[in-house]
């Protein structure tokens, strides 16, 4: 039986002057997101994808650059 992924957008967060969303996706009920992107918020264009944790801002700030 396959279970459909579903999306949430967990957390607004402001780096260098910029609003990136992250996103987590769940399998069915779970709680716990199986992975999580990151979404710049002024074009809605992914910049990370599939973090297998939750991102600071450290990480994110690390991973962009």
């Amino acid at each position: 039986m396959q279970t459909d992924m579903n999306m949430r957008t967990i957390a607004v967060l402001s780096l260098d002057g910029e609003h990136y969303e992250v996103d987590g996706y769940y399998q069915g009920q779970q709680r716990k997101a199986q992975w999580y992107n990151v979404v710049k918020s002024s074009d809605r264009s992914v910049q990370l994808e599939h973090l297998e944790e939750f991102p600071s801002h450290d990480k994110i700030r690390e991973l962009l650059n």
